[in-house]
């Protein structure tokens, strides 16, 4: 659809709009003058948020930090809304011992986090200050993180890192087109780092035109990244999660499914590894899978003639409880870790010892 015609379905949505930007306006001025306070806490608050709806990789980034931190010697929490769960309320989904919570209760990605950070609590309520008041309460954590915290400025932070997505420009940010977009690009002057996650682009289109828009806000220290893939691993039950290598699918035949806001970028990973795609299910982000879509499953499987399912792990903690009572379905989840450029993690703890933002 050409953009023309695309701004002219879009419309009647501008008064909406208009009143979108004004009310977040007026609320970043009330916080930024004092007017609105936000609740300091006992302990340091990161921050990993960004300036859309999704898909710039804030839950791998998250990971990454929890772990990177915990390796270090931080006590670490991470507290998140829990988007699309069924219960309300503070949950935990984790003590760092034991999960504590199912999927419905917790959310694909609180769950996510729970299962790959050993040692860390999982805190969800929509309101991130109860669950962070919790973290402190329970946990007496040294470092919170606050998984898509950056419009949520009730709850202060010492830190707030900004992920941007390499493939969408900012100028567009907060146009008619940028319409998902929560906040203009002037936002990026309340981060203190910014990274540009590469992982939906391919290896010829450089990020460095980001770079420089995002100069035109900030002076924070950019750093980039990327997922980057690990291995396959079965869901379970079959061979209690087999462990395979990238090159396991090579030259296979195979059906995609996934449920995330950037499903190109799954695709682009999976074929650098030399899979031939012969189809693939896309549903919304965080959509949630029931009989009737693993009955498609295996439709689609059957009649591309494909030889396995590969999905990402966001789809795994919904498809597993569907797994055995459903199908046999060979399906394969790509493990991956969201790397990011060497001086990122050093510059992060610099800040986090500075006296600066010593908490109180």
């Amino acid at each position: 659809m050409g953009f023309a015609k695309y701004k002219l379905l879009l419309a009647p949505l501008l008064p909406l709009l208009w009143l979108y930007r004004a009310v977040i306006a007026l609320r970043n001025f009330c916080y930024d003058h004092n007017i609105f306070k936000s609740k300091k806490l006992s302990t340091f608050v990161i921050s990993i948020g960004n300036l859309s709806m999704g898909g710039t990789g804030k839950t791998p980034l998250t990971i990454f930090l929890a772990t990177a931190l915990r390796d270090q010697g931080w006590k670490v929490a991470i507290v998140a809304r829990g988007y699309r769960r069924e219960k309300s309320g503070l949950v935990v989904v984790s003590d760092g011992k034991q999960i504590l919570a199912g999927i419905a209760e917790a959310g694909d990605e609180p769950m996510l986090m729970a299962q790959a950070c050993e040692g860390i609590p999982v805190i969800v309520d929509r309101q991130k200050l109860n669950a962070a008041r919790a973290a402190v309460e329970r946990f007496a954590p040294d470092v919170i993180l606050v998984d898509d915290g950056f419009q949520h400025r009730q709850l202060h932070r010492d830190i707030d890192i900004v992920m941007l997505d390499a493939t969408t420009p900012l100028s567009n940010a907060w146009l008619l087109s940028g319409i998902m977009l929560r906040e203009p690009a002037s936002a990026l002057r309340r981060a203190d780092f910014i990274i540009i996650n590469e992982s939906s682009q391919g290896d010829d289109l450089p990020s460095q035109p980001l770079f420089e828009q995002s100069r035109r806000y900030t002076s924070v220290a950019i750093f980039s990244g990327k997922l980057q893939a690990t291995n396959w691993r079965e869901l379970p039950p079959n061979k209690a999660g087999e462990i395979l290598p990238l090159d396991f699918i090579k030259d296979q035949p195979v059906l995609l499914v996934s449920g995330i806001a950037r499903p190109e970028s799954f695709r682009r990973l999976v074929e650098a590894h030399g899979a031939r795609v012969q189809g693939e299910l896309t549903f919304g982000d965080h959509h949630r899978y029931d009989e009737k879509d693993v009955r498609l499953m295996a439709t689609a499987f059957k009649t591309c003639g494909a030889r396995y399912v590969l999905a990402t792990p966001k789809d795994a903690v919904k498809l597993a409880k569907l797994r055995a009572a459903e199908t046999a379905l060979p399906i394969f989840i790509l493990e991956t870790a969201f790397e990011v450029e060497p001086a990122f993690f050093p510059a992060l703890l610099e800040k986090l010892r500075s006296p600066k933002i010593a908490p109180s």
